[in-house]
């Protein structure tokens, strides 16, 4: 039973990360995440995984952002006007992924420092 709580953490996480992008954030909504996130990191990522989540939490932070530069770079050069899907929504969804996986690769790196320092 404890084994489908990690999954169950991660997917609801990513749920509530799609629909509240569409809605006006309140702190209580990155506590929740936060907080997924961490059950997250916790139950669902073994020490071999480590590293490859690490690598890919490191990833999906820097590509959200570079995606966001992008998006402004390109309309801003275009001399369009952004739509506000781009601007708003996608900032949000950014925004709440991150905290979500961020939460997760923080509990994570901590157990690898953790496990470096502690030696063999």
């Amino acid at each position: 039973m404890i084994t489908l709580v990690g999954p169950a953490a991660f997917y609801i996480g990513l749920l509530i990360a799609l629909i509240a992008a569409f809605v006006t954030p309140s702190s209580w909504l990155f506590v929740a995440l936060g907080v997924l996130g961490v059950i997250v990191g916790l139950l669902n990522i073994t020490t071999r995984e480590t590293s490859p989540f690490l690598l890919a939490s490191i990833a999906f932070i820097v590509a959200a952002w570079g995606m966001w530069t992008l998006v402004v770079t390109a309309f801003s050069a275009a001399l369009l006007p952004i739509p506000e899907i781009l601007t708003k929504e996608f900032l949000r969804l950014a925004a709440n992924l991150t905290v979500l996986i961020g939460a997760s690769a923080m509990v994570i790196s901590l157990r690898a420092i953790y496990e470096v320092a502690k030696g063999r």
